[in-house]
């Protein structure tokens, strides 16, 4: 009997956790798919002339539905799944992007797009064959003893040390490097991570009749979530102001990756039974998908326009929350009142030499009448 109970107890767990994993690639398809959505509004805005907001778009709103839903999957899917699972699932927004590059906007196909593609599939489904099987969902009191094991204690000192260093260095040497905007990006979104999957938890108790709202873990966590996702918007836009996207996307999916699988194993120990051809094979999947990323985002030249850059580089981000936040705020025109001109904060602006002439021949013309 007490065999029958474990085996089933094993079974619900295994469906459980494939079930994160859908939520999770579903949702960053369908997050993908808002996104370019959007953009597709805001263009057509802009070929058309159409001085009306795009908050009156039927279009944007649309792919706005789309991305609220795309987020609400990917948040319910730690709810299922290990945060070391879900995490590197995000290469399903770069996977999903690469594919609307070429039916939809007719980019060139190329050999490096297919390579990255094909590395990234290969690693999503090691990572989801070799992931741990034995998972369950935490009530409040469970995660407070969690909270409170040293592992985690010391992981979290570690953590607000390094964030805290790197962030005096920045702001007192005023540095401009992209491993430091990203590493703080990363220690954030481990963060963000454990309060995800510990409110995703709880509410999933909770619809099962267990109410989790009476304890106030749940609050805290919540304000914890939603606090670092604004700040990583923060720092991931700094980052995108001064560096290209094609060396941002790779970078920051690697370190965001690896910092919610190490805070899912130190927190919620989710290597614990696994053996070690299945550790091993699992964090090849990883690799796998690090190495697709970077094939599909370098080498791609930024297009002379807006619209064009738009297409290509904005919303290549993967992973949860903050960096959806931030690819909402990069497709908006930053004009509110209008969206016949589109600029984009995330991106760094370029001055043409159009302007830089029309710049100099004002100067001449104001000594001119001095």
């Amino acid at each position: 009997m007490d065999g029958g109970k474990l085996g089933s107890k094993g079974e619900l767990s295994s469906k459980n956790i494939f079930i994160g994993a859908a939520l999770a690639i579903i949702g960053n398809l369908l997050i993908s798919i808002s996104m370019n959505i959007q953009k597709y509004s805001h263009l057509r805005q802009a070929e058309e002339k159409n001085e009306t907001h795009y908050l009156k778009s039927k279009i944007w709103w649309v792919g706005l539905t789309l991305m609220v839903l795309g987020e609400i999957g990917n948040f319910s899917a730690y709810g299922f799944s290990p945060a070391s699972l879900v995490a590197p699932l995000g290469t399903t927004t770069v996977i999903a992007n690469a594919i609307i590059a070429v039916v939809f906007l007719r980019e060139r196909v190329r050999y490096q797009d297919v390579f990255g593609v094909t590395l990234a599939i290969v690693g999503a489904f090691l990572l989801i064959t070799f992931s741990t099987k034995e998972f369950s969902e935490l009530t409040g009191k469970e995660l407070a003893i969690y909270f409170r094991a040293w592992p985690f204690l010391v992981y979290l000192g570690l953590e607000v040390v390094l964030f805290c260093s790197l962030l005096f260095a920045q702001w007192r040497y005023d540095l401009e490097n992209v491993v430091i905007f990203l590493l703080l990006v990363a220690l954030l979104g481990s963060l963000t991570v454990i309060s995800a999957k510990a409110v995703s938890s709880m509410i999933n108790i909770t619809l099962g009749g267990n109410s989790q709202l009476g304890h106030p873990l749940f609050y805290v966590m919540l304000i914890v979530m939603i606090t670092t996702a604004i700040a990583q918007v923060k720092f991931l836009n700094r980052a995108m102001q001064s560096f290209d996207a094609t060396v941002v996307v790779p970078t920051n999916f690697v370190l965001f990756t690896i910092s919610a699988i190490i805070s899912g194993i130190v927190l919620y120990k989710e290597f614990y039974g696994l053996t070690f051809l299945e550790i091993f094979m699992f964090l090849f999947g990883c690799v796998l998908s690090f190495i697709g990323v970077y094939y599909i985002t370098s080498d791609r030249k930024q297009e002379e326009t807006d619209e064009q850059l738009l297409l290509t580089n904005s919303d290549l981000f993967p992973g949860f929350l903050s960096l959806s936040t931030s690819k909402l705020i990069a497709v908006q025109p930053s004009n509110m009142l209008t969206a016949t001109r589109v600029d984009y904060p995330m991106l760094p602006s370029k001055p043409t030499y159009e302007s830089t002439g029309e710049s100099h021949t004002q100067q001449v013309e104001i000594q001119d009448e001095t």
